[in-house]
């Protein structure tokens, strides 16, 4: 079973490339930007994803067969794509062919473009850098003692 987060997530990979939400009844899509803010997904995201809550049994990814409610179910999960490396569902329960996200993207994989990415908190980032060269420090300094 894949969980709301692993869900949300899976979702954020794949609307980096563009790939929208289909609401099948409405014949509506959703494609949130941006994405994340900072290190958290973003209220437009969060919207969206309000919006996929309320009709999950009627809603897939672009291009894929499953509902957002079979993805929640204890039927499915969420693995790497052997094709791409990208998230992509799988039946766990049953027999069903679940084609990736990106069997309709003619462009992709491309090493050329930067991969999609979990959002980034630029402060911990910094203070990371920061904690590395405070540990290197007192290295580099004993070996030029200029």
């Amino acid at each position: 079973m894949a969980s709301a987060q692993k869900v949300q997530s899976y979702l954020a990979y794949w609307f980096q490339l563009g790939k929208p939400i289909v609401f099948q009844r409405s014949q509506t899509q959703c494609l949130p930007s941006p994405i994340f803010q900072g290190s958290q997904l973003s209220g437009s995201f969060q919207n969206c994803w309000q919006r996929i809550m309320q009709n999950a049994a009627d809603c897939c990814l672009s291009g894929t067969d499953e509902s957002i409610a079979e993805l929640l179910s204890d039927a499915w999960e969420i693995t790497d794509c052997s094709r791409c490396v990208m998230a992509r569902t799988r039946v766990v329960r049953g027999v069903k062919s679940s084609a990736s996200g990106c069997a309709d993207l003619s462009s992709w994989p491309n090493s050329e473009v930067p991969q999609p990415r979990t959002g980034v908190s630029s402060n911990q980032q910094l203070d990371d850098i920061r904690q590395r060269l405070g540990d290197r420090l007192p290295a580099i300094l004993s070996q030029n003692p200029e």
